[in-house]
């Protein structure tokens, strides 16, 4: 109890805190002042993060035609190619060998 006094007296009843004067009146301007700059930087960077999900769509979408027609076009070649072999070994195999070589290896 004894230190609780020394304490008041040394420091007394003060508040250490203040708020500056005319604080409240002035807030709501100087808050408004504050803000005002920043909406329309917001509006323009809300509208390319509101576009950024349609130009990723649409790259994927481009990229899945690119690779879908690599792949078809890979595939195409390969067809042809394949087609290609058979006529040509059509061409020096006749009809007789072919069945003498199925006859042979019991696929008839």
């Amino acid at each position: 109890m004894k230190q609780d006094d020394n304490i008041l007296n040394k420091f007394g009843n003060k508040k250490p805190f203040s708020v500056p004067e005319n604080y409240f009146e002035n807030f709501a301007v100087e808050m408004e002042e504050h803000i005002a700059p920043k909406k329309e930087k917001i509006i323009t960077v809300s509208f390319i993060t509101k576009l950024k999900p349609y130009m990723y769509a649409a790259a994927m979408f481009a990229l899945v035609l690119l690779v879908g027609d690599y792949l078809m076009n890979k595939h195409e070649n390969k067809v042809e190619i394949a087609t290609e072999q058979h006529e040509l070994l059509m061409s020096y195999l006749d009809e007789n060998t072919i069945i003498e070589f199925l006859i042979e290896h019991d696929n008839l």
